[in-house]
């Protein structure tokens, strides 16, 4: 972008910066759309133009650019008419007359909906207030696009720090990385998380922060020429292999960095995925194709292989990870290789905000063995933390190692921790219904109801007409949540 100009604006109050930017052009967000979605947008555009220009925000900027930069970070991820609609004009009912402009202006019913709940979320606390955070699920769970659309807002939120009062910054910057990205993680929105968090992370945490990048930089030619050498020699192997295969490479982000170092207690130079490189193929069949290829022509590292497309994650991450040894004259440093089809790769980058079939995708993802629930899983995450902060913590947890990922007889797909038993999987899977379990079949079999779980396991359970829960249950469970499920369940009984 141009350059930038500042002044301080005082008052009787505070003082603050505005930071003054060229304005942005539309031709940016019209560019690529289809016709008929272009035509809707440019009209939204020119309404919002004409009734938001004049208004300007605290920070210096019209209500009309704010709603067009909102629709830009939008436009990086899908081309959704509905969304980037909603978002040109979010801002309008901060307008004197803003119910009478929101009912002339060219949006659908559906887009106005969209706009005014939007607007209705703006003033939300997550890392503070509890009721907030409850506040912020409940509205994902009416309408999920309105995730997707927060998201957006606070990535250019983030972008614009120092638009903000220097308090109003360390807020954002706080509350951003304790929980927007932990839930951007969990959805599959990898891109945004990625950079929210290096930018939160450099701003809350400069010292650290700088001490990475100095790292980064003493191996950056290094680095720079083992991320050349396997990506031309992973392009031959695979060309020899009649494998169409598209390459890129990333440097892990300076925040996820840092947290694997906390968590693993590693030291730098002893990540295995500090380099990657990732490799897009035409279809499922060519990623293991794709794989042979790797392992025979590198020294794959025992025990790192993971197949997020056999099983994929809850949140529809679809790739395959492995990492490999150094190899002479080719990488000096161990490295991941990620490999994925093209339908995964938007996926896999900007999770359901990559195409507009997003209850299909937040909801369920059809895909084998792998139709998942995320809503009832987040809120039972939910239901186990007493604080944001807690909350936080669960969702960073959630794909750790010590997860299990099991499947009920409908192929639907949950992560539980681990230990685990087949009681704690129906708690969780039919919050309603566990109290009449009558018995289950694990892998086809009949088991007893404190059978431990094992990655992979299909669970099938029948229900009584009764109820026929007993306060036996409660040793046969391993997760607090699942015990105190049972306990209500009993209270409500009589037992």
């Amino acid at each position: 972008m141009g350059k930038q100009f500042e002044r301080v604006v005082r008052s009787a109050s505070f003082a603050y910066t505005v930071v003054v930017l060229p304005r942005i052009s539309a031709a940016r967000l019209l560019r690529g759309l289809p016709i008929p979605t272009r035509t809707h947008v440019r009209s939204v555009w020119a309404f919002a133009r004409t009734s938001l220009s004049r208004i300007a925000r605290r920070s210096g900027d019209s209500y009309a650019q704010h709603g067009l930069e909102l629709a830009l970070v939008l436009r990086e991820s899908t081309t959704d008419p509905a969304l980037l609609s909603a978002a040109l004009l979010h801002d309008v009912l901060l307008h004197p007359s803003g119910l009478g402009l929101l009912q002339r202006s060219p949006l659908t019913a559906e887009e106005r909906n969209l706009a005014g709940q939007l607007h209705a979320l703006r003033r939300l606390h997550l890392d503070e207030n509890t009721r907030d955070l409850d506040a912020f699920l409940r509205a994902f769970a009416e309408d999920e696009r309105l995730l997707i659309l927060r998201m957006a807002h606070r990535l250019n939120d983030v972008r614009h720090l120092r638009r903000f009062t220097l308090a109003l910054q360390r807020r954002i910057a706080h509350e951003t990385l304790h929980i927007y990205t932990a839930i951007a993680g969990r959805i599959g929105m990898h891109t945004w998380r990625t950079e929210m968090e290096d930018i939160c992370f450099k701003f809350l945490h400069p010292r650290i922060a700088k001490s990475l990048e100095r790292k980064y930089a003493v191996y950056r030619a290094i680095d720079d020429a083992c991320l050349h050498h396997a990506s031309l020699f992973l392009k031959r192997a695979l060309h020899g292999s009649r494998i169409t295969c598209a390459v890129s490479f990333r440097k892990k982000g300076i925040y996820s960095t840092y947290r694997k170092m906390v968590l693993k207690r590693r030291a730098f130079e002893e990540l295995t995925d500090r380099l990657a490189i990732r490799l897009v193929v035409p279809d499922r069949d060519d990623c293991y194709r794709a794989l042979g290829v790797v392992h025979r022509s590198m020294h794959p590292i025992p025990g790192k292989l993971k197949d997020y497309i056999g099983a994929p994650k809850e949140n529809g991450y679809r790739s395959i990870h492995t990492v490999v040894y150094p190899l002479p004259g080719v990488t000096e440093q161990p490295m991941e290789i990620q490999i994925r089809a093209q339908e995964m790769h938007a996926f896999c980058e900007f999770g359901p905000a990559s195409h507009g079939d997003y209850k299909h995708s937040v909801y369920s993802l059809d895909s084998g063995r792998s139709r998942v629930h995320l809503l009832s899983n987040l809120e039972a995450l939910r239901s186990e933390a007493r604080s944001p902060h807690q909350f936080e913590e669960v969702l960073r947890r959630y794909f750790r190692d010590d997860h299990l990922a099991v499947f009920d007889g409908e192929n639907n797909l949950y992560h539980l921790k681990n230990p685990a038993t087949s009681l704690d999987l129906i708690c969780l899977a039919f919050p309603k219904k566990f109290p009449h379990l009558a018995r289950l079949r694990i892998n086809g079999r009949h088991r007893p109801f404190g059978t431990p779980l094992r990655d992979g396991d299909t669970i099938e359970p029948s229900f009584a007409h009764s109820r026929t829960i007993t306060p036996a249950w409660i040793p046969s469970c391993r997760h607090q949540l699942t015990k105190r499920k049972i306990r209500e369940a009993l209270d409500e009984s009589g037992k």
